[in-house]
């Protein structure tokens, strides 16, 4: 990527507006009427640029030499990244059907003698070290859903055990 460069052209784009030059993947398609289906005909690296404008919300991506640019909402595409993590999740986590509601509720114990590092994370603590499945710098508040989701009788069955072991 080279610089990323302000604007102080108030005609080219909005006052806070930025811009870098990277290298785009730009992926054709080519469609088969018949079977109403997409494929991938090819991929090119080509030049682009991206704009972005924090007070307007927006990221903008032009291929250099193509008069078409698309601009997204970030917030938008926060959400769409967010439900691309969550889909990464699911699909590199243990599969629920290995683990029985015994062996979840034996970890789910282990779970809360494991040492915890602060964090400015949704719950506040993170793994301090990998266990079990899970790596370093896990959220609390997700190995709580992970658990949830995976026990027969939820989440609140599960903190109804360590409260009565404590």
């Amino acid at each position: 990527m080279n610089g990323i460069r302000r604007n102080t052209d108030p005609l080219k784009g909005p006052p806070d507006g930025v811009a870098a030059d990277i290298q785009c993947a730009v992926t054709q398609f080519e469609t088969d009427k018949e079977k109403q289906q997409r494929t991938i005909k090819g991929q090119a690296t080509m030049p682009c640029t991206v704009y972005c404008s924090y007070n307007d919300g927006t990221v903008g991506v032009s291929i250099r030499g193509i008069d078409l640019q698309i601009d997204l909402l970030v917030e938008e595409l926060i959400a769409i990244m967010q439900a691309g993590s969550e889909a990464n999740r699911e699909l590199t986590a243990p599969q629920r059907e290995k683990y029985t509601d015994e062996e979840l509720e034996k970890r789910w114990r282990e779970l809360h003698a494991l040492k915890w590092d602060e964090a400015d994370s949704p719950s506040g603590s993170i793994l301090a070290e990998a266990w079990w499945v899970f790596p370093r710098g896990v959220d609390l508040g997700d190995l709580s859903a992970w658990f949830g989701e995976r026990h027969s009788l939820g989440i609140e069955h599960l903190n109804k055990l360590i409260t009565r072991i404590e």
